[in-house]
């Protein structure tokens, strides 16, 4: 049987949104984001400096000066197959991926659960469950996470756990060490790198800009690998009204009516020699941190996730001591 493929990273990024918990229990994440809280707590709660004499430059009344502030949301995904080349196993795709965005005034807290079904040619039929929990400090120091895969065929379940650090640059890039827990432990350098929240948030701040392509090393301990170099190349945006839609209930949902981008991402295996990405994806990203779509590429097949709903968290109350936008 073909080995499952992590159709996603957490940028995601991904992130990545946050899906309604409902669907596949609130229990699972319960016990998993217990998991990372009790990694440790971010002493820092300041997000990513800006470069060198921003604080001090005039400010310029353009949209790429506006603070980026992702929503904290949660949203749902439907998971089908989009495509397939000759030679390819996969008849075809089902699944659903929930995923959360939360601030806690000290961190971005991110959840991640996916279900899918593979359908095979030869009858053959494979699910998988994947699950992320994460943590990141705000000022993107400091990353505690808990990844789980079950399924593919195997009653194996893969854990990766543990924590990583940066020391940041005037640019916002790291130095530093991810530490791997329990039956995986180990040690990954790091370097030129960002977590997942702070990899979405300067893409967006590179398409406000209108620069067009950002590659950097991001580390979502969502395998053994660790990291990955993604390259993104960032289209020409996409104004609101092209984007906001109705909801099931037949109103229109706010959280779209903002800008976007089409991103194309190619995620490229820490040293590889081949020039050839393990996989690619194509997503749309609101302004907002908020993704309206995403089709990722394996070569063979190529799979869809389409946004269904989407809801904003409601705000948490924090000191102006204790969160700073990010900028």
């Amino acid at each position: 049987m073909q080995r499952y493929k992590k159709p996603l990273k957490t940028i995601t990024t991904l992130a990545v949104g946050t899906f309604f918990a409902a669907l596949f229990g609130v229990t699972c994440f319960g016990v998993l984001n217990a998991a990372v809280l009790a990694a440790g707590t971010p002493t820092t709660n300041h997000l990513t400096p800006t470069a060198p004499n921003a604080a001090t430059a005039a400010p310029k009344d353009t949209a790429e000066n506006t603070p980026i502030l992702v929503t904290p949301h949660r949203a749902m995904y439907t998971l089908k197959l989009s495509g397939t080349r000759n030679g390819s196993r996969v008849s075809d795709i089902s699944g659903r991926m929930l995923f959360s965005w939360a601030d806690d005034c000290h961190a971005w807290n991110v959840q991640q659960k996916m279900q899918t079904r593979f359908f095979y040619s030869e009858g053959e039929v494979s699910d998988t469950v994947s699950d992320l929990v994460s943590r990141e400090a705000k000022d993107g120091s400091s990353f505690n996470f808990h990844t789980r895969h079950t399924g593919d065929g195997s009653d194996k379940t893969e854990i990766f756990r543990g924590h990583a650090n940066l020391n940041l640059d005037g640019n916002g890039l790291g130095k530093g060490e991810a530490v791997y827990s329990g039956e995986s432990e180990k040690r990954i350098n790091l370097s030129d790198a960002l977590f997942p929240a702070h990899h979405t948030m300067q893409l967006l701040e590179h398409a406000r800009k209108g620069e067009k392509f950002f590659s950097v090393n991001v580390f979502d301990g969502a395998d053994e690998k660790g990291f990955s170099e993604v390259s993104s190349f960032i289209s020409l945006p996409i104004e609101s009204k092209a984007i906001i839609e109705k909801t099931s209930l037949g109103k229109e949902n706010q959280l779209l009516n903002v800008k976007a981008w089409p991103i194309r991402m190619a995620f490229f295996a820490p040293n590889s020699e081949t020039g050839s990405p393990d996989y690619e994806m194509d997503m749309t990203l609101l302004d907002n941190g908020i993704i309206k779509a995403m089709t990722i590429d394996y070569g063979d097949y190529s799979m869809s996730a389409d946004l269904v709903e989407v809801k904003a968290l409601a705000p948490v109350k924090c000191s102006t001591d204790n969160a700073v936008p990010h900028s």
